[in-house]
């Protein structure tokens, strides 16, 4: 199983420690790039679920186009 994790940077350090300390744990650096597409397709899925369940309506493909 995979995980995503936010951490504010005053806590990097302990989760740091605390991934190294528990042996069944393995961590893999991106890079902030590949962070934040990341986050986008996230954003993406939110959108979508909330578009599904009827609490936010669809753009339409012209203000798609004319989002910067």
């Amino acid at each position: 199983m995979n995980f995503i994790l936010t951490v504010p940077e005053k806590r990097k350090e302990f989760l740091e420690e605390l991934i190294k300390a528990l042996p069944f744990l393995k961590e893999r650096a991106i890079s902030a790039e590949k962070a934040e597409r990341v986050n986008d397709m996230l954003d993406v899925i939110q959108e979508m679920k909330a578009i599904e369940a009827g609490k936010r309506k669809p753009r339409t493909m012209k203000a798609l186009l004319q989002d910067p």
